[in-house]
């Protein structure tokens, strides 16, 4: 997303603002000014806001409220497009765009990736709600990824199973394994707002190649204090896919946040990180909140566990016989580390 194109945006959006307020056509063509002319002074003095009464209608009013609540919304508009639109600094020269988003994926990915999770739905001013915990296994030179669902009751043992371009599904209630579309990964996980590419992989396309650098912003993180890279990703590889706006801290490059927009540059959603603490020399936020703008009292959060990099554990994991493993002996041909004990997932 280009923050220049905001800027312009919201001062063509004050100017319509300003031409809306200046007058409004009525039903035979005059023009009724509501500003600024002497007449219109005189006749709300005399009248009020809403002019002088014309018989058998009441349109002038009615196009003035409208006038005015479009007002509203525009300058509303304006300050929203100005307010996403960071003052960005210049970057400093031999930054790599693609080497700066490959370094924030390795926050939350190492070639091999153990982690267990709960995921989360809170509602503006009430306790978190509809609580999931899971375990997953990566791979990030194949894309293959493995999850298991641990609770709650109703939905442990459920299986989700990434062998690129193939995705499976395991229903524990029926006991099946069925291939679904890879639509899927776009679509939100349970009642979150959460993608199931986010759970699969680096959230948020984190380590797309397809990168550029916008600058620096000086004022970046929850509080504002830390200082940060900004790239634009495409990891559609194309406009027609969106693109991500990524906040990267310039001290260890780690991930502060992430703004999702759609092709025309609209925002989607935004994810931010927080709770970063210590993992084997790695700087990995524990905790990440999404919303939207659409509903900002709905409140998606991720929160880790435990997390390891680069853990041992069998090639077994990444089969659909595992999907079928809740309990009892291993999967055929799998080591012990690979078992998924009831309700499905052991540590490596």
């Amino acid at each position: 997303m280009n923050f220049a194109r905001l800027q312009l945006a919201a001062r063509a959006l004050r100017a319509l603002a300003g031409l809306v307020t200046s007058a409004v056509p009525a039903e035979d063509g005059r023009k009724v000014a509501f500003r600024g002319d002497r007449a219109a002074r005189r006749s709300r003095a005399k009248f009020g806001w809403r002019g002088p009464p014309r018989a058998g209608t009441r349109k002038p009013a009615r196009l003035w409220l409208a006038a005015r609540s479009a007002c509203l919304v525009l300058a509303f508009g304006a300050r929203l497009a100005t307010a996403q639109a960071p003052v960005l600094e210049p970057a400093p020269p031999g930054i790599e765009a693609a080497e700066l988003s490959r370094r924030a994926a390795e926050a939350f990915a190492g070639e091999r990736t153990w982690f267990e999770a709960e995921l989360s739905v809170r509602e503006s001013g009430e306790a978190a709600s509809g609580e999931v915990r899971f375990r997953a296994w990566q791979e990030r030179s194949s894309g293959r990824s493995f999850l298991r669902v641990l609770a709650p009751e109703g939905q442990a043992g459920m299986g989700l199973l990434r062998l690129p371009p193939n995705l499976w599904r395991y229903a524990p209630r029926t006991a099946s394994v069925e291939r679904v579309e890879s639509a899927l990964l776009v679509d939100p996980w349970f009642r979150s707002d959460f993608p199931l590419a986010d759970l699969l992989g680096p959230p948020a396309a984190l380590g797309a190649q397809q990168a550029r650098l916008l600058g620096v912003d000086p004022a970046a993180g929850t509080d504002g204090a830390q200082r940060a890279f900004v790239l634009e990703l495409r990891p559609g590889g194309g406009p027609e896919a969106g693109s991500v706006i990524a906040w990267i801290g310039i001290e260890r490059a780690t991930p502060l946040r992430c703004d999702r927009r759609d092709p025309a540059g609209a925002l989607v959603s935004s994810l931010r990180f927080d709770e970063v603490r210590e993992v084997q020399g790695r700087a990995v936020p524990h905790r990440w909140t999404l919303t939207r703008p659409g509903a900002p009292e709905h409140e998606s959060r991720i929160e880790l566990r435990e997390i390891r990099f680069d853990p041992v554990f069998d090639d077994e994991i990444f089969t659909t016989r595992q999907l079928l493993q809740r309990g009892g002996a291993p999967a055929a041909g799998a080591s012990a580390d690979a078992r998924l004990g009831d309700p499905g997932g052991s540590p490596p």
